[in-house]
């Protein structure tokens, strides 16, 4: 399975995976891995960032290493928590990597498919300008639909849809 994507600065991430390979990180995905999504405020209103991570007990880090080779990311090691972590954060490699691996997916496919999502509206605005608040909403709820389908972290979340749409009311971007 070959699939490449450009990014917005003209990179090209490029996946080439196996049948066997790509079941293994959905597989691996499904088990010790997530898909998230952060709502965070900008200057002017609020920013979806996705993420893709697989994590592991230190003892078994060469699984990550693995994954790292086939996918890229960022693998860090949290001595405090006993855990060793491999994040993918640039949606245009998230991308790639979920439109790779997502018919092997299982539990996780639901997550997967709002994360396309998310990206294909992020992508219609271009970096640096201001997102019209009708993308801002469609973002933070698909977001939070994401947020909803993983483990209970409601304790954690800070920014909400509702946080955003009121926000936006308060700026007058919104009636």
């Amino acid at each position: 399975m070959d699939n490449t994507v450009g990014s917005r600065n003209k990179t090209l991430y490029t996946i080439k995976l196996s049948q066997a390979e790509a079941g293994f990180v959905a597989g691996f995905l499904e088990g010790d891995g997530s898909i998230s999504a952060k709502i965070t405020p900008t200057s002017g209103s609020y920013r979806v960032f996705l993420a893709i991570s697989f994590s592991q007990h230190p003892k078994n880090r060469i699984v990550l290493e693995y994954l790292q080779k086939l996918l890229g990311g960022v693998l860090s090691d949290y001595t405090h928590h006993a855990m060793s972590e491999l994040v993918v954060r640039d949606r245009t490699h998230v991308k790639v990597i979920l439109e790779t691996i997502q018919p092997f997916l299982i539990s996780k496919k639901e997550q997967a498919r709002l994360a396309l999502a998310t990206i294909d509206i992020l992508n219609r605005s271009s970096r640096g300008t201001q997102r019209p608040p009708r993308e801002v909403l469609e973002t933070a709820k698909l977001a939070e639909e994401i947020r909803m389908r993983n483990s209970n972290r409601k304790n954690k979340t800070i920014h909400t849809f509702e946080k955003v749409m009121d926000r936006l009311k308060e700026k007058g971007l919104v009636t």
